[in-house]
C-alpha cells in the first residue's frame, strides 16, 4: 500500500523508475524490488515503461524461470504485449523452449499469461507445444494447468482443435486422465467444451465401474450426478441407492 501510494504520484514513479535504468535484471530477481518494477509497469504509461522489457531482452530465460522474474515479464504482458520489446523479449522467452516452459514451476505461469494476453502467433506456439505430447502434459503437475488453460479459455482456437482430438481420440485415455490427480482436471475442462462434452460423457459412462474404485474418478462421477443433467444417467447403484 505504501509503495503504491508513493508511485501514485507521476513525477516520484518517473523519479523512481530512474533509479531502477540500468538495473532492471537485478531487481527483477529481487523479493523487494521486482515489486517495484510491477508497480511501475502499471502506472507508467508503455513508452515509459520500456525500458524495463528493453533491460531484460537478452536475459529472458532466465526471467522466466526465476521466482520473482517470471511475474514480472507476466505483468509486461497483461499492460503492454503489443509494444516492441515486450514482443521481442516473450518471443526470445518462447525460442528457449516452450515444452520446458510449461513444466517448469515459475515458467508455466508465464506460459498461462501468453495465451490470455500473448499475441496470436504467441499463443500459437504454446498449443502447439502442447500438442507434441499431450498426454503426458496431462499428467503433468505444472504444464497441466496450461493444458487446461488453453482448454478452457481458447478451445475455438484453431490450434487446439489438435489437443482435443488427442485428448479424445480414446475412450480409455479420457478413463485414464479422470483417474489421475492432474489428469481429472482436464477431463473437467473437456466436459466443458461444447465439441468433446458428449463424447467425454459417453467415455465417463463407460469407464463407470473402473472410475468408482479410483478416489479421483468417483469425485468426478459424484461432481457429475449433481450438476449434469445431460442425457448421461449414472448408475445410482454405485453410490449405494
Amino acid at each position: 500500500a505504501q509503495l503504491q501510494r508513493l508511485l501514485a504520484d507521476p513525477l516520484s514513479a518517473c523519479l523512481v523508475a530512474e533509479e531502477f535504468r540500468g538495473r532492471v535484471r537485478e531487481a527483477a530477481r529481487s523479493p523487494q524490488d521486482h515489486e517495484v518494477l510491477l508497480e511501475l509497469i502499471r502506472v507508467l504509461s508503455t513508452e515509459e515503461a520500456a525500458f524495463i522489457p528493453a533491460e531484460l531482452c537478452g536475459n529472458g530465460r532466465y526471467a522466466a524461470s526465476n521466482i520473482y522474474g517470471h511475474s514480472v515479464v507476466c505483468r509486461l504482458l497483461a499492460f503492454s504485449p503489443e509494444h516492441a520489446k515486450t514482443v521481442e523479449l516473450v518471443d526470445e522467452v518462447l525460442a528457449t523452449g516452450v515444452e520446458a516452459l510449461c513444466c517448469h514451476k515459475f515458467g508455466f505461469s508465464l506460459a498461462m499469461s501468453v495465451l490470455s494476453n500473448g499475441l496470436p502467433h504467441q499463443r500459437g506456439q504454446i498449443v502447439a507445444a502442447l500438442s507434441t505430447h499431450v498426454q503426458r502434459f496431462a499428467r503433468h503437475r505444472f504444464a497441466s494447468q496450461v493444458l487446461e488453460h488453453a482448454l478452457v479459455a481458447h478451445y475455438e482456437m484453431e490450434e487446439c482443435q489438435r489437443l482435443l482430438s488427442e485428448l479424445t481420440r480414446h475412450s480409455g485415455g479420457v478413463a485414464k486422465l479422470a483417474c489421475h490427480c492432474f489428469g481429472t482436471h482436464i477431463v473437467r475442462a473437456l466436459l466443458g467444451v461444447p465439441a468433446t462434452a458428449k463424447q467425454v460423457r459417453a467415455s465417463i459412462m463407460q469407464a463407470e465401474p473402473r472410475l468408482r474404485k479410483d478416489r479421483y474418478g468417483t469425485q468426478l462421477l459424484e461432481d457429475l450426478a449433481e450438476d449434469a443433467p445431460g442425457p448421461i444417467v449414472l448408475n445410482a447403484s454405485l453410490f449405494g441407492a
